[in-house]
């Protein structure tokens, strides 16, 4: 893969200063390059030559498109947006594309470190008021089950519709199958969360002799989990924490997955490692139909990274030791 992108349009020039302008300042940016260049590439298919931003260009360049959703519409929307910002700046008026599409005015909301350790010192102290034999179950599954979603980024629907046939404890892997965009894809889960989903199996089966072809069987084994009683519980936890409530913004189920992706793109940041070389392997595993959905991602790693840099999450933080918690009945 090349290591810098050729532009060619009349942006050229603003494109290239705006670039060395957001690396001398610390960022990587090397998604909103690729990202550039292919509005650089859609000006020389349309034979725009004045460089100047108006709004049938913006228009043209931020029309939703037939294999796109609204996430990767709104990453290119951004970055055309930071581009005329900084020509506005620069003397050239420019017509100025209105900022992210989104549904409450929130942002997607990225946990610290510190917030995921008292996230999970509370779901795992969670006793339910009812000691009955299956909400002591799901309070067992709830603490696996947050953990799937964080540690492998996977979508709520992905890790409650998960099968016992599609788990693959011996070798630590899911199989995600029909998943959004109906797009099956490997997982693979690390060594000690291979071994807590071991270990979750063999109580679910000997403690409290469930049999069910779900690995998160809900209350009634032979259905699904809800996400209605997923984010129920989540909130539940969350709402204990020491941080809950100091945030304009609150974190959802859904965070987990967001957390993630983020943690994962800002340790490549911080390795040297560029993200556009990443992207591909990284929207794969994410289970995304093209790189350019991922690049929503990119917009939470800017946004959070004086938050994030200095913190690190590793499996060992929010995976407890194996114990059978007989004292709970």
């Amino acid at each position: 893969m090349q290591d810098t992108f050729v532009f060619s349009s009349c942006f050229k020039p603003y494109i290239e200063s705006l670039l060395k302008e957001k690396r001398q300042a610390g960022y990587q940016y090397d998604t909103a390059e690729y990202m550039l260049h292919r509005f650089d590439c859609f000006c020389v298919e349309h034979g725009i030559t004045e460089a100047v931003v108006i709004k049938k260009l913006s228009d043209q360049w931020g029309e939703l498109r037939d294999t796109e959703g609204k996430i990767t519409q709104t990453g290119r929307i951004s970055v055309l947006r930071q581009l005329c910002l900084y020509m506005q700046a620069s003397g050239i008026q420019c017509y100025i594309p209105r900022s992210f599409n989104h549904k409450s005015g929130s942002i997607a909301y990225v946990l610290t470190k510190e917030e995921i350790t008292s996230f999970f010192e509370q779901v795992d102290a969670y006793r339910p008021a009812l000691g009955s034999a299956v909400f002591l179950r799901l309070s067992l599954e709830y603490k696996v089950l947050f953990r799937l979603i964080l540690c492998c980024g996977l979508r709520v629907s992905e890790a409650r519709k998960l099968c016992l046939d599609t788990v693959d404890m011996k070798n630590g892997i899911l199989k995600i199958c029909h998943s959004k965009g109906s797009n099956d894809r490997l997982v693979y889960m690390s060594d000690d969360l291979r071994k807590l989903c071991i270990e979750y199996r063999n109580l679910i089966e000997t403690r409290f002799h469930i049999t069910s072809k779900w690995f998160f069987p809900a209350r009634d084994p032979q259905k699904v989990f809800e996400v209605a009683s997923i984010g129920r519980q989540f909130q539940r936890s969350w709402g204990k924490v020491p941080y809950a409530g100091n945030q304009l913004s609150h974190p959802t189920v859904h965070s987990l997955r967001h957390t993630f992706v983020v943690r994962r793109m800002n340790q490549w940041m911080q390795e040297g490692i560029r993200l556009e070389e990443m992207m591909p392997y990284l929207s794969k595993y994410l289970g995304h139909s093209s790189v350019d959905d991922t690049f929503y991602y990119y917009h939470l790693v800017e946004s959070s990274f004086k938050i994030i840099r200095e913190k690190d999450v590793s499996s060992d933080m929010i995976i407890p030791e194996a114990e059978d918690s007989e004292h709970e009945e």
